[in-house]
């Protein structure tokens, strides 16, 4: 970095005026020394000049020294005529011992003090390193690196925060306004860095840096020094893009540490839930199941005693009613068996037209007066899957196309193999699922739209999705062309075993 001429000055007006304080010096003493003792002190002089001034001033204090002694101390004295030749070589060695000393000393110099820089900047890293270790959140993290960056490098700082929902925000825009987010975004997408001295969008006025961490990049670190030329020096630029990876990793940490914490929460909620769920679930079956018994022998008994229509259609209310609940209480129990107890599949070779056949045979009474499409091909060969439970899944997915569509609307099913998987349909015309929400309607508790008059809450789909991956298949859902939507569901295809045919007897 160049010296300003205002600054280079006084040092060499220092280093003439060293010169002369060793001539005053050197001159009483004249009498008493012999001229070797003259020049060491000469050459003694040109340490000082160099330890505090730097090369050009003790390289000037050098040849000074040199002209002094001549004109001074070598006969005749006061010109710089030499009576004897063998001064030449004095001045010579000297000169070059000057030097040679200034060179030496102002490079020990310089060395000392760049090594007097690194351990401050390595001190002030461990202090900054320290104060992120300490901070348990990324608005904390954001305040120290800002606050060093801001103190050492005399720059004002901000920095950009990638949220969780992948959207940059800026912490205390006050500090540093006029922050272009299109530069950052492009920096978080291609992790260079741009902006001042970086030869991309050189006009932004700013240093870019990504905060670049081990697993991704979680920001940007936007400054603008006082002084753009500090950007220059190589060791301000990689103690910059220290502490960005410093904040970046403090950052990370915070993000994981929440995670984690999060996902604690979640599973602890999680088990609580499923137990009491699946305390309740047992709890209420035995009464429900009673409840559904006695209403459909009340029934019974008021039919064959003729008693008017009413009663009969209100016990088979008080049936219907039960029903639907012991319903609920069956899918309970089944996601609570299904997520805590992992339940073994019994697998087996089943056809699937008989496990849609016996999935549309439950709900009758639902597809009253629907059309019902299953189409599926002669071909299709058999499926290696726990029967009563891809018949669940089935029963599941056409009830939930009975609940959330029009009366009368047709629903079809079809089924084909494509390489290793077999894919199952069911297609619909009704409203269709919500935008957005394709994943979401997977979820426990969760429904396509969340106040709705449809009897349920919410755990069929998720049943579903539990017992395919189960299968380690993969179930999905979306929209149709022209309205309507499609369930669909994959399981692995293997390949059957070969069926043992018995020779025919010779006759």
């Amino acid at each position: 970095m160049e010296v300003p001429v205002t600054r280079a000055w006084p040092g060499y007006a220092a280093a003439l005026a060293m010169s002369a304080v060793t001539t005053l010096i050197a001159l009483p003493l004249h009498q008493a020394f012999e001229l070797s003792n003259i020049v060491m002190l000469y050459l003694l002089a040109v340490v000082p000049v160099a330890m505090r001034l730097g090369r050009g001033p003790a390289i000037l204090a050098a040849i000074v020294n040199v002209l002094a002694f001549d004109w001074f101390f070598v006969p005749p004295q006061y010109a710089f005529a030499v009576a004897n030749v063998q001064y030449l070589f004095t001045f010579l060695v000297m000169l070059i011992v000057g030097l040679v000393i200034g060179q030496l000393t102002a490079g020990l110099h310089l060395q000392a003090r760049l090594a007097a820089q690194a351990e401050e900047r390595a001190r002030r890293l461990f202090d900054m390193a320290r104060e992120l270790s300490g901070a348990a959140t990324a608005e904390r993290v954001v305040e120290v690196g800002q606050s060093f960056v801001a103190s050492t490098l005399r720059s004002k700082t901000s920095v950009v925060v990638l949220g969780e929902d992948e959207m940059l925000r800026i912490s205390n825009p006050g500090d540093l306004p006029g922050v272009d987010m299109a530069v950052a975004r492009w920096l978080l997408d291609h992790a260079g860095s741009a902006g001042a001295t970086a030869g991309v969008f050189p006009a932004a006025g700013k240093l870019y840096l990504p905060l670049k961490a081990p697993m991704r990049t979680r920001g940007v670190l936007v400054v603008e020094p006082a002084d753009p030329a500090d950007l220059m020096v190589p060791g301000q630029r990689r103690l910059l893009e220290t502490c960005a990876a410093l904040i970046a990793i403090a950052l990370e940490r915070v993000h994981f540490v929440t995670v984690a914490q999060r996902t604690l929460v979640d599973m602890e909620s999680e088990r609580l839930r499923n137990s009491v769920l699946a305390a309740l679930s047992h709890d209420l079956r035995t009464p429900l199941t009673a409840l559904v018994g006695l209403s459909e022998t009340l029934a019974n008994e008021l039919a064959r005693e003729r008693r008017p229509v009413g009663g009969e259609s209100k016990a088979l209310a008080i049936r219907n009613q039960a029903r639907r609940t012991a319903q609920l209480v069956d899918n309970l129990l089944e996601m609570a068996r299904l997520e805590v107890a992992r339940t073994a599949l019994r697998k087996d070779w089943q056809s699937l037209e008989e496990l849609v056949g016996s999935a549309l045979a439950a709900l009758e009474p639902a597809l009253a007066g629907r059309e019902v499409d299953a189409a599926l091909p002669p071909e299709l060969p058999l499926v290696f899957c726990d029967g009563v439970l891809i018949e669940r899944v089935l029963f599941n997915l056409v009830e939930n196309a009975t609940k959330y569509t029009p009366p009368g609307t047709p629903i079809r099913i079809s089924a084909r193999r494509a390489g290793d998987t077999f894919e199952v349909s069911i297609e619909d015309r009704g409203p269709g699922v919500p935008p957005g929400r394709e994943r979401a309607i997977f979820e426990k508790f969760t429904r396509g739209h969340r106040e709705s008059v449809v009897p349920g809450v919410g755990l069929g789909l998720a049943i579903s999705r539990a017992i395919v991956e189960a299968h380690r298949g993969t179930i999905g859902a979306e929209n149709r062309e022209g309205g309507g939507a499609r369930f669909a569901f994959t399981l692995p295809a293997e390949e059957p075993p070969p069926s043992e045919v018995e020779p025919a007897p010779i006759a």
